[in-house]
């Protein structure tokens, strides 16, 4: 058999079949299977919150009023309080406490 030159790999590899052993299903490309810190998604149940859209849309932009208002104070990171008493939910900014690193 003669080898054929100048030929592209598509050419070189054509009728050919890999079979999948240890070795060539890690050099596999498995960019689709990789999953950054940032991107991954969140359970559906944890991200619902109990309230109507438009009460969650006021309260989003209540608590964004609040913060920028805390930031322009320079009080510091944030951190928020919530308290129950009865029927009523309390939500206040607070001093976000510094962790100690060991």
């Amino acid at each position: 058999m003669k080898i054929k030159k100048n030929l592209t790999d598509e050419d070189m590899f054509r009728g050919s079949k890999e079979t999948y052993s240890f070795e060539n299903e890690v050099l596999e490309d498995d960019s689709r299977k990789k999953v950054f810190r940032g991107a991954v998604p969140k359970n559906k149940k944890e991200e619902e919150l109990l309230l109507p859209k438009e009460a969650q849309e006021k309260l989003n932009r209540c608590l964004l009023e609040v913060s920028m208002e805390w930031l322009k104070a320079k009080n510091g990171d944030l951190d928020w309080k919530v308290k129950r008493d009865g029927l009523v939910i309390t939500i206040a900014p607070a001093a976000k406490k510094k962790e100690h690193s060991v």
